[in-house]
C-alpha cells in the first residue's frame, strides 16, 4: 500500500495534549470522509493511547509523547503512539 500522507506531531506529556492530539487526527483524517461511528472510535483510540503514555510512561516528570498518522491510497489508515517512558511493570 502506498501512504498518500503523513503528520507526525511530538508534544510534551501533559494532559491537555491528550485533547490536541485527538482534535489533531480528526481535522487530518476529514478528507476520507469518516463516519461520525468511525471518527468516535478513532479518536477513542487515540485518547486510551495518549493518555496511557502520559500516565503510565511519564507519572513523575513530562517526556515526550509522538503521534505519527498515516493515511494509505486504499482509505486505510495507520495510527502510531509512541513514547520513551517508563512503561506499565509485567
Amino acid at each position: 500500500m502506498k501512504v498518500q500522507n503523513e503528520i507526525k506531531l511530538a508534544f510534551p506529556s501533559r494532559s491537555a495534549n491528550e485533547a490536541f492530539a485527538r482534535t489533531a487526527l480528526s481535522a487530518f483524517i476529514t478528507p476520507l470522509d469518516p463516519t461520525i461511528e468511525e471518527l468516535t472510535d478513532i479518536k477513542t483510540a487515540v485518547s486510551e493511547a495518549v493518555t496511557n503514555a502520559i500516565v503510565h510512561g511519564y507519572p513523575d516528570q513530562l517526556g515526550m509523547v509522538t503521534l505519527t498518522v498515516r493515511l494509505y491510497e486504499n482509505g486505510k489508515i495507520q495510527v502510531q503512539v509512541k513514547d520513551k517512558g517508563r512503561g506499565i511493570p509485567d
